[in-house]
């Protein structure tokens, strides 16, 4: 899987986490209870290592680019990804 798709699949999962986050913070306002801003904190937690992520992936755009393309000719002439990047991998 590329690291354009696997990029793609954080967009997603973060709007899902948004989501999340904002039906814990619904919740949170009708029952304030520690339960509920605990729930609250896990998914404020989440969505920010989500956003955190994509800033990363958006501040340095070109080189991610540069490295999918390195990529893909290495498995082209090589049949085996890049040795050398100048990001990191994406997990997947």
């Amino acid at each position: 899987m590329s690291d354009l798709t696997l990029i793609a699949e954080d967009i997603l999962n973060t709007m899902h986490a948004l989501e999340d986050a904002h039906i814990a913070a619904q919740e949170l306002r009708e029952k304030t209870d520690h339960v509920a801003f605990d729930a609250f904190r896990a998914k404020m937690l989440e969505l920010h290592e989500r956003l955190s992520q994509l800033k990363m992936v958006l501040d340095n755009e070109e080189a991610f680019a540069v490295d999918e393309l390195a990529d893909f000719f290495s498995k082209a002439y090589t049949n085996h990804r890049a040795d050398y990047r100048r990001t990191p991998r994406m997990n997947g």
